[in-house]
């Protein structure tokens, strides 16, 4: 692969602190590493060792203290709140361990909504929402809203929210960690999937070792720090 593939995602030399009263906990303390295109990488740690706050700064959530996020080649640090949004919403998808499922719009009502935000004709947000909730095994459950769905189901449905824009980079905060063995080893299955048929890159926060190794890369925080 080229230079860019190699480095599609740098994270360089991030570091974030919150302030608790007159208390300063660091969270994140010189954080460097890069993620080829196309491959899924996860962020192993123990609770409170920084992999969330990490998530939400490579997805731009959340600005670090310090340090820089490079995602295509594009400084992230770079771009003004306009561009950071039309960047994040065309480039980049999240899915969250909670779905995130909208109780007031049924399955495929949530699943079009991002390309709709995006302008694109509802007709055209019609039928990828359906081939991604087919593609995720949703097809018969298009009408049903998030009560009526067990978890498994409603995070099937977040994953093709997330897609519904293609974007080059997914981020997964613990997707299977409200989920049982057998059901959350049916979402990693959609996420291999993913990475393997649309080549998108992937970065997972995970606690479950299991998880990484099924990666093709993991990162080990401890304490702020990469310890591996």
């Amino acid at each position: 692969m080229n230079e860019m593939n190699e480095k599609f995602l740098t994270v360089e030399h991030i570091s974030k602190q919150f302030k608790l009263g007159k208390v300063v906990i660091p969270v994140l303390k010189d954080v460097s590493f890069h993620v080829r295109e196309g491959s899924w990488t996860t962020l192993l740690g123990a609770s409170g060792s920084g992999k969330t706050t990490l998530l939400d700064i490579i997805g731009t959530i959340s600005h670090p203290d310090t340090g820089n996020v490079i995602i295509g080649g594009v400084n992230t640090s770079e771009l003004s709140s306009s561009k950071l949004v039309n960047f994040r919403r065309t480039n980049i998808g999240f899915v969250f361990q909670a779905y995130h499922i909208l109780p007031e719009l049924n399955i495929l009502e949530n699943a079009m909504l991002p390309a709709l935000l995006d302008g694109k004709p509802a007709g055209e947000c019609k039928k990828r929402a359906l081939e991604l909730l087919e593609r995720v095994g949703l097809s018969g459950r298009i009408g049903h809203r998030a009560n009526e769905l067990s978890g498994g189901e409603q995070q099937r449905a977040a994953i093709a929210r997330a897609m519904m824009n293609v974007p080059r980079l997914l981020l997964a905060d613990e997707p299977t960690g409200n989920l049982d063995s057998k059901t959350g080893e049916g979402i990693l299955d959609i996420f291999r999937d993913l990475r393997d048929e649309y080549h998108t890159t992937i970065v997972m926060v995970t606690h479950d070792r299991r998880i990484a190794d099924i990666a093709d890369a993991a990162i080990e925080l401890q304490d702020g720090y990469i310890r591996s």
